[in-house]
């Protein structure tokens, strides 16, 4: 008897402390959140690291990404798990191992029929596939006497990558029709960073990474004047696609986030927001899913 009695409180104390949680911290605790709190909006998340970038210190620190801020805004009314990873690109999110695992969840409802569909996925993808070392140097040229932003821009090898980036939402979309056809997609576009020699800096600066733009535009004698337009080209290339693509298919809503943030302030590093900026473009994100699912 006593054993039972134990378990039953752990049990208890369980579902207390998810009910007050505002995310999973693991698929264990989502699936409980699930079926405890069937009631309630159930939003995953997958993406990139406006999704998953983390706060300076890693223990502490101001909401530091997009789930952060929505996690907050949608405590006490979602049942939320994010499965974002830093560096992720939107082509390997829809296939391999972590297609696998979006899957797992997307299906999960199909092994009882009291579980149902996951009402809401987030996306966020795009930005990696562009930027940083292998991928942005590829898409621009040494600058020459004369030439505009679009010249410093290989548009052919930008298009396709742009169009490989929708084709792979494409892909997200197919996968939600088949195994989870209610589920709402929801995305974002990014905004329009500054150039800068600014990288990640982590744990108080003892973890630093290298920016990801500028410093290949520098490499390539492109004066400073062109460099924010040509940051404009790519966040327009891969923005409109996405607005287009909502536009033919049902299920996808894409918030569009740019011009969002103003001035050079609104960013922590070269490609993320700082925290308010980031709170700015959740505040956009969140008044469309109220939009969806008002409770």
């Amino acid at each position: 008897m006593g054993t039972n009695k134990t378990t039953a409180q752990k049990l208890k104390t369980r579902k207390k402390n998810l009910k007050e949680r505002i995310s999973a911290k693991s698929v264990g605790e989502f699936h409980d959140m699930q079926n405890w709190f069937p009631e309630r909006t159930t939003i995953l998340a997958e993406g990139d690291s406006w999704f998953a970038y983390p706060p300076d210190w890693i223990i502490k620190g101001k909401p530091s990404n997009l789930v952060a801020h929505l996690s907050r805004m949608t405590k006490g009314g979602a049942n939320f798990y994010c499965m974002a990873s830093n560096g992720d690109e939107a082509v390997d999110m829809v296939s391999g191992k972590q297609k696998h695992e979006l899957v797992d969840e997307l299906r999960w409802h199909e092994d009882d029929p009291s579980r149902t569909q996951i009402d809401l996925l987030l996306f966020s993808g795009g930005g990696n596939d562009v930027v940083g070392k292998n991928d942005f140097e590829r898409f621009i040229r040494p600058f020459q006497a004369g030439f505009t932003a679009e010249k410093c821009v290989r548009l052919d090898r930008l298009k396709r990558k742009t169009k490989q980036i929708a084709l792979a939402v494409e892909e997200l979309l197919d996968i939600r029709d088949h195994y989870s056809p209610k589920t709402i997609v929801l995305t974002h576009t990014y905004d329009y960073p500054y150039p800068s020699n600014v990288g990640g800096v982590f744990l108080g600066g003892l973890i630093k990474t290298k920016a990801w733009m500028k410093r290949f535009m520098d490499a390539k004698g492109i004066p400073d004047k062109l460099q924010a337009d040509i940051i404009k080209i790519f966040m327009d290339h891969m923005g409109d696609n996405l607005v287009a693509l909502a536009q033919k298919r049902a299920g996808l809503i894409v918030v569009d986030t740019r011009q969002t943030l103003k001035g050079k302030k609104a960013w922590l590093n070269e490609i993320h927001p700082t925290s308010e900026g980031f709170e700015k473009i959740a505040a956009k994100m969140y008044g469309v899913m109220q939009q969806h699912f008002p409770v």
